[in-house]
């Protein structure tokens, strides 16, 4: 990143004295860039004209400050042709490459095409430049992390895209990005314990729903619970509501991920380390009628170690058209 990274925009000037459009380093802001981490003499020299302020490509610490592996991605829909980008590019860099886009669809025995640029998909790598706005170092220019070829390596990146895409070909992937999910840092305090209350174990319905709701109605039920975040579930759910075929299966309707229901945790009791579930499910005009109950899965983490699963299941409830 360069000093004029700092120096920020005419919309939202940076502090202390740097101006966007610096060329030209200084000797005590260099001394605080090499105490963070020093750029290598090959670091200054492939980022002229830009007087490197954070050497974020060189930053680990507490895991890597920028990306080294960046994905890239075209989709075609009919004629329109997306071009999903790792970062922010400027205008002259966005109708460049719309322009590269079109032109190499055509060349290679596409139809013509309109190619909307979707920034900031995937990964995000700051801001991308011409090589001529890259000389001039304002903003944009300082935050164009990988050099003035950033923007002609894109162009050449997605040219080879296009034409696979339109000849159906398959590229090679590719390297995978690394896994940090087990390196991300958390503000959050950790879980010391759940409780519940005597004679009502985990998955406990505290609230039970109605015997029958109709369209528009809100269904709330409310189990005794563990805290969430003794697992996050990714890729699974928090609860299902699930309606009745027959007497031996019932299946999925709606999820924690769907638009018409609520996933409410709320900290009954501080010291016992009591939680409650409150689960909605706002009935929607497009329900099918029928037999419905609603399912809730969960950890709880014990006091003397451990982490457990529990389950829990409401009442069964009907829902009618009127």
């Amino acid at each position: 990143m360069g000093y004029s990274f700092a120096a920020g925009t005419t919309d939202g000037p940076g502090a202390f004295s740097l101006k966007t459009g610096t060329i030209t380093g200084n000797a005590m802001w260099n001394a605080v860039r090499d105490f963070i981490v020093p750029p290598t003499q090959e670091d200054i020299t492939c980022h002229s004209p830009k007087p490197i302020l954070l050497a974020t490509g060189r930053a680990t610490f507490p895991y890597e400050w920028q990306p080294k592996i960046v994905s890239t991605q075209l989709l075609k829909i009919g004629d329109v042709i997306l071009s999903a980008v790792p970062g922010e590019f400027t205008t002259m860099a966005g109708r460049r490459l719309r322009n590269k886009i079109s032109a190499v669809a055509v060349a290679t025995g596409g139809r013509d095409t309109e190619v909307i640029i979707a920034g900031l998909s995937n990964i995000y790598t700051s801001y991308i430049t011409t090589p001529e706005e890259y000389q001039a170092q304002r903003y944009e220019a300082a935050s164009t992390i990988y050099g003035p070829n950033t923007h002609t390596i894109y162009m050449d990146v997605y040219e080879q895209l296009t034409k696979a895409m339109i000849r159906g070909e398959r590229l090679s992937p590719g390297p995978a990005p690394p896994y940090m999910n087990d390196r991300m840092l958390s503000m959050n305090t950790g879980v010391i314990f759940d409780g519940h209350p005597i004679g009502k174990d985990f998955g406990y319905v505290k609230q039970q729903p109605k015997k029958a709701y109709q369209i528009n109605e809100t269904v709330i039920v409310t189990f005794i619970a563990g805290n969430p975040r003794n697992n996050l579930f990714p890729e699974k759910t928090y609860f299902v509501v699930e309606r009745k075929i027959n007497e031996e299966r019932w299946k999925v309707a709606y999820t924690d991920a769907s638009w018409e229901t609520k996933f409410i945790w709320e900290r009954v009791h501080l010291i016992l380390g009591f939680s409650d579930i409150h689960i909605h499910w706002t009935i929607g005009t497009n329900t099918l009628p029928g037999e419905y109950r609603i399912r809730h899965f969960g950890n709880y983490k014990y006091i003397l170690g451990g982490i457990f699963p529990y389950e829990g299941v409401s009442n069964s409830f009907l829902v009618t058209e009127d």
